[in-house]
């Protein structure tokens, strides 16, 4: 171990101290022995929260406390910022403010980042500071550092995943417990799963945010959330848990980021994912992130995305980044020379889907024959009985958007359905391939073309 003459004593101030901040205190007294034995240390010398009185269960005698973050952003004793406290006007004058000063900034505040890229780059400039954030994308999968250093010069052409953790730990628990998506948030909140406001997950907004960086990162072009195509899953139902399970499919939030000759998708929605699938398999408040590229075809990341201690650490191992490369920042970090595209028109896209009608068995065979009238090819279908009504579940091949929203409005009026159609879009653009694979497996053939 280093001599104590040897020892650098890195300063950091530190805005919000909730659930991940009061994660990160114990993860520094924990791994202080490590840092000693690299040379340095790590001393919360200021922190801002919103109530200095609250019982946090961690020690804060030993720092600075107050209620204004722009005092700690503005402390001349500080080395460097670390910013967990969430929000955005005052979280970005707080962040850009040290930054301009040549402050370097640890954040892992998506929804900033995300709508305020710009004014994070400039300050970062005019300062000559360092930004890293690996926190705000996936919780704990260091998804950050691979598409910056790792995969700096890869042509992606795809990155999605499920990067919400507390919406996949809702769904996970309504198909466990066969209960509906209002139980299952309450279950979720009561285990600390959701945000403080939980229409930021459950509304798809916290996943927006989030694709916003991966894009950013993975193809150079800056999207922001508003224009992301986002849905959440409170519309989803245990019906519809329960004919995707009968499809052999799962229900989850996937966000998407495609890059298609010059166009840039970019979506959040449900979707039913094919119990063949990686996806599929990612439980309770589990992320993954999928990516693909001609060099390398495609690679997966799993690990835990929403809870105390993964955020902390992955908060923390940015901190020790910085100490030990001080030139490091990942925003904007490696720059693509061309990184301008078009974002797709997303009627235009052309996908499978998933309906649900609800019919009684009589007019089963019916509805499938208007559904044939109407254009939508059914590739598999099946039933279940829910709340003493019958419901037929339908996967259509593939289909552009536009067409399946008209198809939608004609089928409302289709003799035999008794509700208002839902839809759902299939993770996999063409669900056929996979059908076709299944009917080689099981009887030897496959579907006509």
């Amino acid at each position: 171990m280093p001599e104590s003459d040897d020892i650098r004593t890195i300063k950091l101030g530190l805005l919000g101290c909730g659930v991940v901040g009061g994660g990160l205190v114990k993860l520094i007294e924990k791994h202080r022995p490590d840092f000693l034995a690299n040379g340095f240390d790590l001393q919360l010398s200021h922190v801002a929260v919103r109530n200095p009185d609250k019982d946090r269960g961690i020690d804060l005698n030993q720092m600075e406390v107050t209620t204004d973050p722009m005092a700690v952003a503005n402390d001349p004793a500080i080395d460097m910022l670390v910013e967990v406290m969430g929000g955005n006007d005052v979280a970005v004058e707080a962040g850009c403010t040290a930054l301009a000063r040549g402050i370097p900034l640890v954040s892992a505040n998506k929804s900033a980042l995300a709508r305020s890229m710009g004014r994070y780059v400039e300050a970062a400039k005019q300062g000559g500071a360092g930004i890293c954030f690996e926190s705000a994308a996936a919780a704990h999968i260091p998804i950050i550092e691979v598409l910056d250093r790792s995969l700096a010069c890869e042509e992606l052409t795809l990155i999605k995943g499920v990067i919400n953790g507390s919406t996949n730990y809702i769904l996970t628990f309504m198909e466990r417990a066969g209960c509906e998506y209002e139980e299952a948030l309450k279950d979720a909140a009561a285990k600390g799963f959701t945000e403080a406001d939980p229409t930021l997950d459950v509304e798809g907004i916290d996943a927006a945010e989030k694709l916003t960086l991966l894009a950013f990162k993975a193809f150079g072009a800056y999207v922001p959330p508003a224009q992301v195509h986002t849905e959440g899953v409170t519309r989803i139902s245990q019906v519809d848990i329960r004919l995707a399970l009968e499809l052999n499919h799962r229900i989850k939030l996937v966000a998407a980021a495609r890059r298609d000759r010059g166009e840039l998708s970019l979506r959040v929605h449900p979707a039913l994912v094919h119990r063949g699938e990686l996806l599929a398999d990612v439980d309770s408040e589990f992320n993954a992130i999928i990516l693909e590229g001609p060099g390398f075809k495609e690679m997966t990341f799993l690990g835990k995305g929403a809870g105390e201690l993964p955020t902390a650490s992955a908060v923390l191992n940015d901190i020790v980044k910085m100490v030990r490369q001080p030139d490091t920042s990942t925003l904007p970090g490696f720059r693509r020379a061309e990184s301008r595209a078009e974002l797709a028109d997303t009627s235009a896209l052309k996908l499978c889907y998933f309906l649900r009608l609800q019919a009684d068995p009589p007019k089963v065979n019916d509805v499938l024959t208007a559904l044939g009238n109407l254009g939508l090819e059914v590739l598999s279908h099946a039933q279940v009985e829910h709340g003493g009504a019958n419901y037929l579940g339908v996967i259509t091949d593939v289909i552009e958007e536009s067409r399946m929203m008209s198809a939608l409005t004609e089928l409302g009026k289709t003799a035999g359905v008794g509700q208002t159609p839902v839809f759902l879009r299939l993770d996999k653009d063409n669900y056929r391939d996979i059908v076709e694979r299944e009917q080689s497996t099981y009887f030897g053939t496959s579907l006509e073309r």
